[in-house]
C-alpha cells in the first residue's frame, strides 16, 4: 500500500510478526506493524529480507537433523533428554521448527507487501508524470 502518512516519498508496508498472545491465554498471534521506507531502497531491503529467508532455511534444515537425532545412550535420561531436544527443535507450535517457519512466513509475506507497495507506487507515479504530459 503506498500512501503519504510517513511523508512524501515514502512507501508504506506492514510486516508481520509473531508473538505471544497476551494475557498468558496460550498461544500465539500475528501482529503487523506498519513501516515506511524511501523507494529507491526499496530493492536493498527486499534482497536483506531474501537473505534473511535464506538464513532461516539453512537453520531449519538443521533443527531437522536435531529433531532426527538418536539418543546418545539406552539409559533413561538420554531417552528423556532426546526427547525433549526433538520437541524443541520441533515443528510443533512453540518449537523452534515452528518458529523458524512462523518467521519465514511472515518475511515472505512481509517482502510481498513491499513489492506490492513498490508497484502501486511506480503506478501513481508514471500517472502522475502522464497527467503533467501536455495534451495534443
Amino acid at each position: 500500500m503506498y500512501d503519504a502518512e510517513g511523508g512524501g516519498g515514502k512507501l508504506s508496508f506492514v510486516g508481520d510478526t509473531v508473538s505471544k498472545a497476551p494475557g498468558g491465554a496460550g498461544g500465539y498471534v500475528v501482529s503487523q506493524t506498519r513501516f515506511f521506507v524511501d523507494p529507491d531502497e526499496a530493492e536493498n531491503l527486499i534482497k536483506g529480507l531474501d537473505a534473511a529467508v535464506k538464513e532461516l532455511q539453512k537453520a531449519k534444515r538443521a533443527a531437522d537433523e536435531i529433531s532426527q537425532s538418536g539418543s546418545p545412550g539406552k539409559d533413561a535420561y538420554s531417552g528423556f533428554a532426546t526427547l525433549k531436544i526433538r520437541e524443541t527443535a520441533g515443528t510443533q507450535q512453540g518449537g523452534y521448527g515452528w518458529a523458524n517457519e512462523e518467521a519465514q512466513k511472515a518475511l515472505m509475506n512481509t517482502i510481498q507487501n513491499i513489492k506490492d507497495a513498490l508497484a502501486a507506487y511506480k503506478n501513481t507515479d508514471s500517472a502522475a508524470q502522464d497527467a503533467l504530459k501536455p495534451r495534443d
